[in-house]
């Protein structure tokens, strides 16, 4: 099984790999993953399961089974604190629950009634990976744990999540609470648009202010690539025994960021550096258009001018193998858009592509005021059959008016048959 297996891998064929449900549980519908290029040996890859996802673009680079449904432990917490830094003010004041002691494990030790505002919350959770900090994050946020888990699920499956369905707030084992690396990282990616979050995960200690237990107050994390590299800004380590050790890990060398989600590794640590240097050596980041960028001829119902033009609303970068060209092409999209338009205002998207599977929306905003068509610039502006349709139809109406007038001249109404002769 492993020659049959390398062959195809030594000679640079793409491999999909399809995820199997885990026995008696039924895993989400799996979709197999975006082909990525220039495979490296998975042997070299302990965990059984991974993904590199370039931060900018979001492309896979390379993965391990992908998309294999696999319990994700404590980098669960990764959707947790997101959805906090979404729903929650900084200085928001959230009070621990009568139960929080029944939360076992990784613990931040909070007490009955303590309260702490969002962000010293949010250092527990991401740092010191606390549980009932999880636990106290969901009860305040959506009441119960059930319909905490449905809001996570609902924002897994709105960033384009495939293979995720979460149970608790925390990543303690439930059979029915996975996830697979190729999610994960998506999460990462899309918890990095958030300021307070890549501040934090960037992190390995902070002293936090608390309101309970005040001499449990530093916040330290298990992630040992903060600090000792220097590129390192994330994000989260993880640990069951049905998990084993799992890791989503993030490096920003170059301005760009590249993101590692390592799922049941023996050694995460050799893992995770591994597949960035081998990330950061093979692919580079080509501009294929930038912010400001025209497109042109886009038509607005009832506008004064037939076609106006947009401007792209961001840069559109594309992550290649070093050398490589970028193969995007661009198709306009259009919104149901009329005049009168504002400057700025969407009127679709130019949508990138290159037949793999990957796709890149960017929203095209009108580049100046559109105006609306006075009647005359709607009749201007018709085509040419409507003026031989109007044409026609004004003939039409002139000889029928001129036959009445003859008609009552003559005291009768001309006969259908021979009327052509009557007026000879």
């Amino acid at each position: 099984m492993k020659s049959a297996y390398l062959a195809p891998i030594l000679a640079l064929a793409v491999v999909p790999i399809i995820a199997t449900a885990r026995p008696k549980h039924k895993a989400p519908p799996v979709t197999p993953p975006v082909p990525t290029v220039f495979l490296p040996d998975p042997a070299a890859v302990s965990a059984k399961s991974a993904v590199i996802l370039d931060g900018v673009t979001g492309r896979a680079l390379w993965g391990k089974d992908p998309d294999k449904a696999m319990y994700p432990a404590s980098t669960t917490k990764i959707m947790t604190a997101m959805l906090l830094i979404e729903h929650c003010k900084e200085d928001e004041l959230i009070t621990a629950p009568a139960n929080i002691k029944n939360v076992g494990e990784s613990s931040m030790h909070l007490q009955p009634g303590e309260q702490l505002s969002m962000r010293n919350l949010l250092w527990g959770i991401l740092l010191r990976s606390a549980n009932d900090g999880c636990y106290d994050a969901a009860i305040h946020m959506a009441g119960t744990v059930p319909a905490f888990a449905k809001m996570m699920n609902d924002r897994a499956a709105a960033i384009g999540c495939k293979n995720t369905h979460f149970t608790n707030p925390n990543g303690l084992h439930d059979p029915k609470h996975w996830t697979s690396a190729h999610d994960l990282a998506l999460m990462a990616r899309e918890a990095f648009k958030l300021p307070l979050f890549a501040e934090v995960v960037k992190n390995n200690r902070h002293q936090i202010a608390r309101s309970m237990n005040t001499k449990d107050v530093w916040m330290v994390s298990k992630n040992h690539f903060i600090g000792r590299d220097p590129t390192a800004d994330g994000v989260k380590t993880g640990y069951t025994v049905p998990a084993g050790h799992t890791y989503v890990g993030s490096a920003t060398r170059g301005g760009y960021r590249i993101i590692t989600a390592i799922m049941k590794s023996d050694h995460w640590e050799l893992d995770h550096d591994a597949m960035l240097k081998w990330a950061f050596a093979n692919f580079d980041h080509l501009t294929v258009a930038r912010k400001g960028d025209l497109v042109n001829d886009i038509a607005v119902d009832g506008a004064a001018q037939p076609k106006v033009s947009g401007t792209l609303s961001d840069d559109v970068q594309d992550c290649v193998p070093k050398g490589a060209a970028s193969k995007l092409t661009a198709n306009f999209e259009p919104d149901k858009v009329s005049a009168p338009v504002q400057a700025g205002q969407k009127l679709g998207n130019e949508v990138y592509s290159d037949g793999s599977g990957y796709t890149v929306r960017v929203p095209v905003l009108a580049s100046a005021d559109v105006a609306k068509a006075s009647v005359i610039g709607k009749v201007a502006g018709r085509s040419p059959s409507f003026y031989v349709i109007g044409s026609s139809l004004c003939i039409g109406l002139i000889w029928l008016r001129s036959r009445t007038r003859r008609s009552r001249f003559y005291g009768k109404s001309p006969s259908r048959k021979g009327n052509f002769t009557l007026f000879s």
